[in-house]
């Protein structure tokens, strides 16, 4: 927290605050440490490509989830999830896949999705969406044995497109956000074989979640100022709610901040404060820019709007053809899945683009070591055990990375 508090203290000399409507203002990346010493240096600031597998050599992959060594990769256009064994970062492998297609064409027509993995790991919530955002659900997947998963159970929805996973006590609950039904809560039971009962459903506003970028969810165990659990819902339509969820049969809504409609979100919470970190979502809202907003809602009856900022890099400042389409929060460092602009972090100071793997000749005329993009589009960010897992959309290609340490 100290590092991104830190950040927050460095950037805003260089960012200016947003104090216009979306569109009245172009904020575009701050310089990168050129004229911080100390602390504020990164030995280096480019990331070390690790290793890479061609996850699916027809469709692009999406959202990542990890349980132990284990990652779960959601094959976007062909309704599959790729099961990925990264015990060793520098060869990562493909040991299984869930194939959630039924066969038949009227009904399989795979366009994005989601997962979460039980505390055990044991099983795989996947929430599925196809592109008439009624013909899916939410699959729950055995993965006991990774290498041959299996369909528990299937539960038809209107097109889940977002899950999250908790559990209390020996209770288990997931919580999806889907185009047609909103936000539901299911009490999910192993008692006789997997089975998910609907106790909870907030349906409005009608279709607050559509296609992709337009909805997160984000579950804290144990809020460090209120010491109880508090759910997170962002969505494309309204923005976001945050709920106790102390009862997950009856969530109580604390606040929401409804400027805008947001989508992937995360949070740092201490017990002097909460940040919300969210991507501006473009499902509803297409001619709306991408950016990170940097929500305060140490107050959650009044959640206020602290910064945003275009994660693209100064010569492509962030056009709505291009978006943020994840982020993850992890050892003080915000990272940031962007589909012009690459994979970025979040510095104590700053937001920087990252080099193109292992190269400093680009064939651009550019050497020396600009920085450019990882990968040409990337669609999801996940951190396990220091190392970054970064999904293409493009090529299908899942790849680990590792960020060099801060210099003394």
């Amino acid at each position: 927290m100290k590092r991104l508090l830190a950040w927050l203290t460095c950037c805003l000399t260089v960012l200016p605050m947003w104090s216009g409507p979306v569109g009245a203002q172009e904020i575009v990346t701050c310089p990168m440490h050129g004229t911080h010493t100390g602390a504020h240096v990164r030995s280096s600031c480019q990331m070390t490509r690790l290793g890479g597998v061609e996850v699916s050599a027809t469709a692009g992959i999406g959202q990542i989830e990890t349980h132990g060594t284990l990652a779960a990769v959601v094959q976007r256009e062909d309704g599959q999830v790729a099961l990925v064994d990264i015990a060793d970062p520098a060869a990562p492998r493909v040991v299984g896949r869930y194939d959630g297609n039924t066969g038949y064409s009227q009904l399989d027509d795979p366009f994005d999705g989601d997962v979460a993995f039980s505390t055990d790991g044991r099983y795989l919530f996947y929430a599925r969406q196809t592109h008439q955002f009624s013909n899916d659900g939410l699959h729950v997947i055995d993965v006991a044995d990774p290498t041959r998963p299996r369909r528990a159970l299937y539960l038809p929805a209107g097109g889940s497109l977002r899950v999250a996973y908790h559990r209390s006590g020996d209770a288990e609950y997931v919580v999806i956000m889907d185009a047609i039904a909103g936000m539901v809560v299911y009490r999910f039971s192993r008692a006789g074989g997997a089975s998910l009962v609907p106790v909870h459903v907030d349906a409005l506003p009608a279709l607050k979640v559509g296609g992709p970028a337009s909805a997160g969810l984000f579950v804290d165990p144990r809020d460090p100022r209120l010491g109880i659990p508090l759910l997170y819902a962002a969505n494309g339509e309204t923005g976001l709610d945050v709920f106790d969820f102390s009862t997950p049969e009856r969530p109580v809504k604390l606040g929401s901040w409804t400027a805008e409609g947001l989508a992937d979100i995360e949070v740092a919470a201490t017990s002097e404060g909460r940040t919300v970190y969210a991507a501006t979502e473009y499902w509803f809202n297409k001619q709306l820019p991408p950016r990170i907003v940097v929500l305060d809602a140490t107050d959650l009856s009044r959640i206020t709007e602290r910064l945003r900022f275009s994660p693209g890099d100064p010569d492509y400042p962030g056009g709505v053809n291009w978006r943020v389409q994840g982020i993850e929060l992890a050892g003080g460092l915000l990272y940031v899945s962007h589909s012009h602009a690459g994979l970025g972090v979040l510095d104590t100071c700053c937001l920087t683009e990252l080099p193109r793997a292992a190269t400093t000749d680009l064939g651009d005329g550019n050497t020396g070591g600009e920085l450019r993009s990882i990968a040409p589009y990337a669609m999801d960010v996940e951190v396990s055990n220091g190392v970054a897992l970064v999904s293409d959309a493009s090529t299908g290609t899942f790849s680990t990375f590792r960020l060099e340490p801060l210099s003394a």
